[in-house]
């Protein structure tokens, strides 16, 4: 009894609200997934819900809206701990429980709209912290020049972002027109490259394949024979082909080497940093290679 009990709280308490929580914050950004056996994530699931937790308890116990509803009744702080004493004496003991069945039956039932009414407001915060984490995640490239969100976000919200959403996104950049373009070499060695349209994760979180607008291949046969009958080339720009396609679909398994180059409209440099914090480092494979620039337009 005491361990369906234990079950219990630790699905109502813990499971259950961090699964709101990152399906809330999910439907901003894609996260990186949620492995159970990980510290880190753990942790992070603890910490996050502790703060809510206290948040809703104080709520229940002063606020005068939270402390009557849902589930109303007359309710003192010596009857509550009388409730929970009897109840948690009746689910340990059996002899206990034969002994005050009609007192542990009143306790139970009263108790379980205490909780009914605490869950209710908690989860209500939690939706409330998660909707507000979505909206600071989805305006970070603005809200990082605050110093103190910028901490606070480094520590707190970024971890949980997929990697790939960051570096394939301009969701460093205050100015979401910025655009992600992209030098790739296949493994075939042939290299394409273009505008970053769209990219798609794998239920283990990674990369799986992506689009890319206004594609080019580089012409590496003719490239080649110009260097061997004359010793020397036209510049590179002269070799690149555009595909006769709107977008080009690339599958990440066969990507060995990525360049990513970021031209926001202002110049924003300084979000390189940003980037890389989360290229090298973050559980992107080792094998695949990044460069980075960014640029600024040309004014």
């Amino acid at each position: 009894m005491i361990a369906l009990a234990v079950s219990a709280l630790i699905t109502a308490y813990l499971l259950v609200p961090y699964a709101l929580f990152r399906f809330i914050l999910g439907r901003f950004v894609p996260l990186r997934l949620f492995q159970e056996r990980k510290t880190e994530d753990i942790t992070r699931a603890v910490v996050t819900l502790a703060v809510v937790y206290a948040a809703a308890l104080w709520a229940v116990w002063f606020w005068p809206g939270c402390k009557t509803h849902p589930f109303s009744f007359p309710d003192t702080a010596s009857l509550r701990t009388t409730d929970y004493e009897t109840v948690a004496s009746g689910l340990y003991s059996e002899a206990i429980f034969k002994e005050r069945g009609d007192q542990f039956w009143g306790a139970f039932a009263r108790s379980l709209e205490r909780q009914g009414r605490f869950l209710c407001w908690y989860y209500a915060f939690v939706f409330a912290l998660a909707l507000a984490c979505g909206f600071g995640i989805k305006y970070y490239g603005k809200l990082r020049r605050n110093k103190v969100f910028t901490r606070v976000a480094d520590l707190y919200l970024l971890p949980p972002i997929s990697q790939w959403y960051v570096v394939l996104t301009p969701f460093a950049f205050a100015d979401k027109r910025t655009t992600v373009k992209a030098d790739i070499l296949m493994t075939d060695n042939t290299l394409y490259r273009g505008d970053i349209a769209e990219h798609f994760i794998d239920k283990e979180g990674n990369l799986s394949g992506l689009f890319l607008a206004n594609p080019q291949r580089f012409d590496r046969r003719a490239y080649l024979r110009e260097q061997d009958a004359w010793g020397s080339t036209r510049s590179a720009a002269s070799f690149w082909r555009q595909i006769p396609s709107a977008k080009l679909y690339l599958l990440a398994d066969k990507i060995v080497n990525l360049n990513l180059n970021y031209q926001p409209p202002l110049d924003t440099t300084d979000s390189e940093d940003i980037v890389k914090k989360f290229v090298y480092g973050k559980g992107i494979p080792k094998n695949v290679q990044f460069t980075i620039t960014i640029t600024a337009p040309k004014q």
